[in-house]
């Protein structure tokens, strides 16, 4: 064999090994941004549990706190704090129009005011396109990037519209914001860059001028703000196990007796008068459930999980949600136990309460309230 066949073979040998090489690098970088979205799997601070942080952080699972009844004779879920609005609501009476009608323009101050507010600079690198003159837009463009963008428009009159476009209006500016964090990470120099060069093309189509914050000193922002998300985005989890299986129709019966409501992603959901979801219920085996699993099935383990930063109210939704819990256990006959199946102690679970009481603290130091706009766009 030639030295030239030779040389050929081992360039085809190396390329299919550069092949291989690449798909696995890809397919375990997949696997790692998998993970880092959806899985709950790190270790816990105080007990090794699994299955806590939603991010790829230090933070670990948090063990609820389980407070003791005052009385025995009532459920402790009906304690303290009022159970949220039915769904079929009684009908209410008209409102009364208030003596004195606040000036149209204070009402479009404050709209103007709401409207300008979807993009926040400190959660979103905002591109301004200011048009040579105002024009009827058709349509606005869609980004290839990984993280949220959201528009607002400025009309020819200097209204400020949310990002959809109005047959026959004017426009004179449009601003996009990238959002640099949510539960994926910080925004990238690259998804950075990307992001400038297509807003750069589509202000060159229709001849406006663009303008950008200074690239560096957000994405310095970015990572510092992802660290704080890191150590606040908890999510914690009680286990119900059950001595025998629970009964799909009990558990329906239970769980709507005490203000859950069973949603399309196939878990009970105890909603807010917002409708934002305060705590929610699920099979410990991810079974979701369903109109038909709950009358055939049986459930020997359920998991009541409370998404701390996303949650408005804070312990004292907490509170309520652990007494839930224990109300299942005595329901049920069952346990409440860590990932481990460890019994939870009282002692463990007043340790993990602290610290929940520390992380709200934490975020309202930051300006972040739990379960306000800024928590829900950041923890997503």
């Amino acid at each position: 064999m030639s030295e030239m066949k030779i040389g050929i073979l081992l360039l085809s040998a190396l390329v299919v090994a550069l092949v291989f090489g690449f798909n696995f690098y890809q397919e375990w970088r997949f696997r790692k941004k998998t993970s880092q979205a959806f899985a709950r799997h790190h270790t816990d601070v105080l007990l090794d549990v699994p299955r806590n942080n939603v991010r790829d952080g230090q933070q670990a699972r948090l063990e609820p706190v389980l407070l003791d009844d005052e009385d025995d004779s009532t459920p402790a879920y009906l304690n303290d704090i009022p159970p949220p609005a039915p769904l079929a609501r009684t009908a209410q009476p008209e409102p009364v129009a208030p003596l004195v009608q606040e000036p149209p323009e204070l009402d479009a101050a404050d709209h103007q005011a709401l409207v300008v507010s979807l993009l926040d600079p400190s959660l979103d690198f905002i591109a301004e396109v200011a048009f040579a003159q105002p024009q009827v837009l058709e349509q606005l463009p869609r980004f290839n990037v990984a993280k949220r963008v959201q528009a607002i428009l400025r009309t020819e009159r200097g209204l400020w519209k949310p990002a959809e476009i109005l047959p026959g209006t004017r426009y004179k500016q449009v601003n996009f914001g990238l959002q640099l964090v949510d539960r994926g990470g910080a925004v990238t120099e690259q998804e950075l860059a990307s992001f400038c060069q297509q807003v750069s093309h589509y202000a060159e189509k229709l001849g406006a001028q663009v303008s950008f914050p200074q690239r560096q000193q957000k994405l310095v922002s970015a990572r510092e703000l992802d660290r704080f998300c890191v150590d606040v985005d908890v999510l914690i989890g009680i286990n119900i196990v059950a001595g025998k299986p629970i009964a799909g129709a009990r558990l329906r019966s239970v769980a709507e007796a005490a203000g859950l409501q069973l949603e399309p992603d196939g878990q009970f959901h105890y909603l807010a008068d917002s409708g934002n979801t305060l705590f929610s219920l699920a099979s410990a085996d991810q079974t979701p459930f369903t109109l038909h699993t709950l009358l055939d099935k049986q459930f020997p383990a359920l998991t009541l999980m409370f998404d701390v930063p996303r949650v408005a109210g804070g312990v004292a939704v907490f509170d309520r949600a652990v007494q839930f819990a224990k109300h299942l256990s005595q329901e049920f006959d069952a346990q409440l136990v860590d990932d481990n199946r460890r019994v939870l102690s009282d002692q463990g679970l007043a340790q993990i309460r602290d610290q929940l009481t520390r992380i709200y603290g934490n975020m309202d130091d930051r300006g972040i309230a739990p379960g306000s706009v800024a928590a829900l766009r950041l923890f997503a």
